[in-house]
């Protein structure tokens, strides 16, 4: 099985504030915002803008607001009546759904060859992460709380159930899946990994991994933060990783993708630390490389115990 480590949500240039952990530790990761729609809108069964969406009893548009406030001129940077780029497209309820959904994530580009160039196939298995910051306990707004370290954190997950390569004509797609961005009124056809393609990940209807007893869906997401979930080591800028000591690479084992420079790894008593990469969406860890079963899995059944 191949672990992905995939970088999503809002980044300093999409969105250019972290996501929120709630005061609750209620974990929400804001999809990036769109504005291509903006000059182009599609139709309207195709849009989602963050009012579209919620988190507890607040819509995202809200939220979203309150982050970006520009404190100079009074106004957000993106508005809640922005439209966003929902992707991955995880939580069944954020949206009405036609017959047969499942979790959904879509890449393109030099990102989708990367994964397919990797061997990604069914069964894979995707823990999504991002860029996300505490918030005060302000009852007026959302506002970060500054004395919280910015962190990484694992929010969600999709195991491959099935992959799709190869669009046609639209009608011959579920319509449950006509909505997602990057299948939307397409024609399109993958022949050549150097040529732009846009993949689709469909999720297994349950996970389906050796060791975890949980019956959980095959995506979804953390609704809480946990330490266990926390990928930035405690006292450190966020891209200073504390990760498992059984990922730490050795000759016998291909180390993850965009980290093959061993100078950014170093060994700890109990874990390994991690110099991680800038740039790169799809981190793709072969965990049958060399890597120790056991430990793999009680890790992934430690994070997917915090699961709902």
């Amino acid at each position: 099985m191949k672990i992905i480590l995939s970088r999503k949500g809002f980044d300093k240039e999409n969105g250019g504030v972290a996501s929120p952990i709630f005061p609750d530790n209620g974990l929400c990761s804001l999809p990036i915002p769109a504005p291509w729609l903006q000059r182009h809108p599609p139709e309207p069964r195709y849009r989602v803008s963050y009012r579209d969406l919620s988190y507890d009893s607040q819509d995202l548009g809200s939220v979203v607001e309150d982050l970006t406030l520009n404190r100079r001129t009074g106004k957000p940077r993106v508005s809640g009546t922005d439209f966003c780029h929902l992707d991955p497209d995880l939580i069944h309820d954020d949206l009405v759904r036609k017959r047969g959904w499942l979790p959904i994530f879509g890449q393109g580009n030099a990102a989708a060859a990367h994964l397919l160039n990797q061997g990604v196939r069914e069964g894979d298995l995707f823990l999504f992460f991002g860029w996300f910051h505490k918030l005060g306990e302000d009852e007026e707004r959302n506002k970060f709380d500054l004395a919280q370290q910015d962190v990484h954190v694992i929010f969600g997950w999709l195991q491959i159930g099935d992959i799709w390569c190869e669009f046609k004509k639209e009608s011959v797609l579920p319509k449950w899946a006509k909505y997602h961005p990057h299948v939307r009124g397409d024609v399109k056809r993958f022949c050549h990994l150097s040529e732009p393609v846009d993949v689709i990940f469909i999720a297994k209807r349950r996970l389906d991994i050796p060791g975890i007893r949980y019956r959980l869906p095959g995506g979804g997401v953390f609704s809480e933060y946990h330490r266990d979930l926390q990928l930035t080591r405690p006292g450190k800028s966020r891209g200073h990783w504390k990760l498992p000591f059984w990922m730490y690479p050795t000759r016998a084992r291909t180390p993850m993708t965009y980290h093959p420079d061993k100078r950014k790894w170093r060994k700890g008593e109990a874990c390994c630390y991690l110099e991680a990469a800038d740039i790169g969406q799809e981190f793709v860890l072969d965990c049958d490389c060399g890597y120790p079963v056991n430990s793999t899995q009680r890790w992934l059944a430690r994070l997917f115990s915090h699961a709902d």
